[in-house]
């Protein structure tokens, strides 16, 4: 029987407090043009890469980012799984006509109408920031959230081909899941009042650059927050960024 949660992370959800401020400065950074936003609520469609995207939601904010997996049509087995093997903090099944999900362990797991049918053409990649290649599992304890999301996408975990040091979990399209006890990230934890939890969420993602010093003198120049210096770490030069809202991303030189 087919496994029903797809190894495929079709989006990252990014908490923004304004919508409307967030996707002029989303549009302006990978400089695209603004989509409509088709849902009608508190959702917005970012921007899309190869395979995996970004969505900023104000609905989530004070809530940390959280990584969107596809699930077969039939979510019901995707969420009788997720019940038998008893994972902790399962949402409610929510069912709309275009689209059906739910949340477990911090992640949500979708099946909608889009996933299925062809994609509309998003624009060229930007020639700076070309895609999304890493999305970063965090972790205090690399072994436990490896063995989770082992058992969550029936995936081996391997090490990763290109991060030195650091396994992960290769999806079958766009980008793939890497676990990071912070020696990629080095960064601090974020209080959530909401979660009364401490976590490491910074960064987000991962994305390629084919010329990390120029691709960093353009964040810089769309008024990025905190950029940090040009470092080498685990095998290859990167900067990390914020947005306005404090989502950080990684610009990792492309290997």
């Amino acid at each position: 029987m087919t496994h029903p949660i797809k190894p495929v992370m079709h989006t990252v959800f990014l908490p923004v407090t304004d919508l409307k401020a967030s996707i002029e400065w989303y549009a302006n950074l990978f400089e695209q043009p603004i989509r409509p936003n088709k849902t009608g609520g508190g959702i917005y469609w970012g921007v899309s890469f190869d395979g995996t995207g970004i969505i900023l939601d104000s609905n989530m904010w004070g809530f940390p980012p959280m990584i969107m997996f596809e699930s077969v049509r039939d979510i019901d087995a995707s969420y009788d799984y997720c019940n038998r093997m008893g994972y902790m903090h399962i949402g409610e099944l929510y069912r709309y006509s275009e689209a059906s999900h739910f949340t477990v362990g911090g992640n949500m797991v979708c099946w909608a109408v889009s996933h299925e049918q062809p994609q509309e053409p998003v624009g060229d990649a930007h020639p700076l920031l070309r895609r999304i290649s890493r999305v970063i599992a965090h972790a205090d304890h690399a072994a436990e959230t490896e063995s989770w999301y082992a058992g969550f996408l029936r995936k081996d975990v391997r090490p990763d081909p290109v991060v030195q040091g650091l396994n992960g979990i290769a999806m079958e399209k766009g980008a793939d899941l890497l676990v990071d006890d912070n020696r990629l990230s080095q960064t601090g934890k974020v209080h959530y009042e909401k979660l009364q939890l401490d976590l490491r969420v910074a960064p987000a993602l991962v994305i390629d650059s084919p010329d990390v010093e120029a691709a960093r003198a353009h964040v810089s120049a769309k008024h990025a927050s905190n950029v940090t210096g040009i470092e080498e770490r685990l095998g290859a030069a990167c900067f990390t960024f914020y947005d306005p809202y404090g989502n950080g991303i990684m610009v990792r030189q492309t290997p």
